[in-house]
């Protein structure tokens, strides 16, 4: 297999890992600026974080006008795009290796 198939693996590979920096933003700002939102959208899932997903990805940050939130959510939310063009870049890249060496 060519090397050139670990670049957009390294970046999806570094997209996960810096979703979990991202989401502790997201988190602290919500405990430390809106306490009670977190509490209800935290109980509102048995799964930790699920919650806190489906807050962001519903657009229910929005109601909050908190614009630091909204900044950290955008943030991450970029990251998620960048994350899943890498992952199709590296898909690409496995099937394009695949048709040259026959």
């Amino acid at each position: 297999m060519p090397q050139y198939i670990l670049i957009p693996f390294a970046v999806f590979f570094a997209c996960c890992v810096a979703q979990f920096w991202f989401i502790k933003r997201v988190r602290d700002r919500l405990i430390e600026r809106h306490p009670e939102t977190f509490l209800a959208i935290e109980k509102s899932s048995i799964f930790p974080q699920r919650g806190l997903r489906r807050f962001m990805k519903k657009g229910r940050y929005k109601a909050l006008n908190d614009p630091e939130l909204n900044t950290h959510i955008r943030d991450l939310k970029r990251l998620y795009a960048v994350a899943l063009v890498a992952w199709l870049g590296y898909g690409a890249t496995i099937i394009a290796a695949a048709i040259s060496q026959q």
